[in-house]
C-alpha cells in the first residue's frame, strides 16, 4: 500500500471514529445524575497516562521505533545511502523544512513536537482541574466541550494540508490537537456518563494522532519529491 493510499485509509478511519462519537451523543442516554469519583479517576488517569506517553515521544521519538523495529530511527532507505544532511529538530537541515523548526536559545526544536509537549502538559493541568474543582458539569457545557474538541482536531488536519505554514502556527496547531483530545474525551464521558466511552475516545485520540503524523509524513515526502536536491531525506 503506497503512502498516499495509507493516508487516505487513515483519514477515512479517523472520520468514521469522529462520526461514531458524534452519533453516540444523540443515541446514548443515561439516567445517572452523578458520576462517581472512581469513574472520573479511571478516565482521567488514562488520559494523563496518554499525555505522559505523548510527551516522551515528542522529546525522544526514536525510542518506540527502536523497540518495535529494532532499528535506527531513520528509514532504511536513508541508512543505505550517504546522508548528506544532518537532522535538526527531527527534520532535515534544509530550507524546505524551515517552517517545521524553531530556534530557542540557540537550540533547534521541532515545532510539532514542542506543540504536542505543551498541549500534553496543559491537558494534564486541565485534567487536574476537572478532578479537583469541577464537581458537576452541565449538559450544555459537556456538548460544547465535545463539539469544540472535534472542531479543533479538524482544524489541525486542515493546517497540515496548507501549502505554506509558519513554525509558530505549527506549534499552536499541535497544542490545539491535544487540547482537542482532552475536550472530546471529557465531553463524551460527561454526556454518556459511561467510562467505556471515555476510554474509547482516548483510543480514538491515538488514531487521530497517528493520522496526523502520517499526513505530515506524506507532506514531507511530497516536499522532497518536488525538491531539485538529490538528498531525498524522506
Amino acid at each position: 500500500m503506497n503512502q498516499k493510499r495509507t493516508v487516505i485509509y487513515y483519514l477515512i478511519l479517523s472520520i468514521a471514529a469522529a462520526a461514531m462519537l458524534f452519533v453516540l451523543t444523540f443515541i446514548v442516554s443515561s439516567n445517572v445524575t452523578h458520576i462517581s469519583i472512581y469513574k472520573k479517576l479511571l478516565v482521567s488517569g488514562a488520559l494523563v497516562s496518554s499525555c505522559i506517553f505523548g510527551i516522551s515521544l515528542a522529546i525522544y521519538p526514536s525510542w518506540l521505533k527502536r523497540l518495535t523495529k529494532h532499528g535506527n530511527y531513520y528509514p532504511k532507505k536513508q541508512r543505505d545511502q550517504d546522508i548528506s544532511r544532518k537532522y535538526q529538530g527531527h527534520h532535515p537541515d534544509c530550507d524546505k523544512f524551515q517552517n517545521h523548526r524553531l530556534a530557542i536559545r540557540a537550540k533547534t526544536t521541532c515545532a510539532g513536537c514542542l506543540g504536542l509537549s505543551i498541549g500534553s502538559i496543559l491537558s494534564i493541568g486541565l485534567v487536574s482541574i476537572y478532578i479537583v474543582l469541577i464537581r458537576e458539569q452541565t449538559m450544555n457545557m459537556s456538548y460544547a466541550f465535545f463539539y469544540f474538541g472535534l472542531i479543533a482536531i479538524g482544524l489541525v488536519f486542515i493546517e497540515i494540508a496548507l501549502p505554506k505554514r509558519l513554525a509558530i502556527v505549527h506549534v499552536v496547531s499541535n497544542i490545539l490537537l491535544v487540547i482537542g483530545f482532552f475536550m472530546v474525551t471529557i465531553g463524551i464521558f460527561e454526556i454518556t456518563r459511561n467510562e467505556i466511552f471515555g476510554l474509547l475516545s482516548i483510543l480514538f485520540s491515538f488514531l487521530w494522532l497517528d493520522t496526523r503524523i502520517r499526513l505530515s509524513s506524506w507532506r514531507h515526502s511530497q516536499t522532497c519529491v518536488d525538491c531539485s536536491e538529490k538528498c531525498k531525506m524522506y
